[in-house]
């Protein structure tokens, strides 16, 4: 009986490894935003039409949060680095945190857009609206309570992704997690605005 309690449990791991690291696609996607910047989710299926395109080339991911808008997701550090947030390529990134809690990532994707997104793979999405601009909330399958990304359609081929990744067990409820990194989107996408 211990030894199928310790087979299960090493299986249980084993499973949990696989969907989390590898060879296969790295980063963390979160949602949209659901806040004043947000018109909340799009029930067509199809991606709203771009009111304009927001190219994110040579944008510093660092720079799409203003001192102003920082206390607003209550991050107190920010640092740069490149992540394969889609597709495994690298893309530029900064990761915003508070203290050990709970960390945001911001990148500009440029060899994908979100219709990446839309093809299926071990996630589960959610056509959404970030202000005026079409989304993707994409969450993890077969989990709740790890992470949750939005990408924002902002060109052709190219994505703003946002995500939210509670670092402690405290945080579960996956509605939080989704409206937190869209809220996050959302002041990411305002800013985004401003730099064109």
């Amino acid at each position: 009986m211990r030894i199928s309690k310790l087979a299960a449990a090493m299986a249980f791991v084993a499973i949990l490894a696989a969907c989390t690291s590898g060879g296969g696609e790295k980063g963390t996607p979160t949602p949209a935003p659901q806040t004043n910047t947000s018109s909340g989710n799009d029930s067509s299926g199809k991606l709203p039409e771009r009111p304009a395109n927001l190219k994110v080339d040579s944008v510093d991911a660092c720079k799409l949060l203003t001192a102003d808008q920082t206390p607003q997701i209550e991050t107190s550090s920010s640092r740069a680095e490149n992540l394969e947030l889609v597709d495994g390529k690298e893309s530029a990134s900064c990761h915003y945190e508070n203290a050990g809690r709970y960390t945001y990532t911001i990148g500009g994707v440029t060899h994908n857009g979100v219709d990446y997104w839309l093809k299926g793979g071990n996630f589960t999405t959610k056509i959404i609206r970030v202000a005026d601009y079409g989304a993707v909330q994409i969450e993890l399958s077969g989990g709740s309570g790890f992470d949750c990304s939005v990408a924002i359609d902002v060109a052709d081929g190219q994505q703003l992704m946002v995500s939210y990744i509670p670092l402690t067990t405290g945080e579960k409820d996956q509605a939080v997690l989704c409206s937190k990194a869209a809220k996050a989107a959302g002041l990411a996408l305002a800013t985004l605005k401003t730099l064109k």
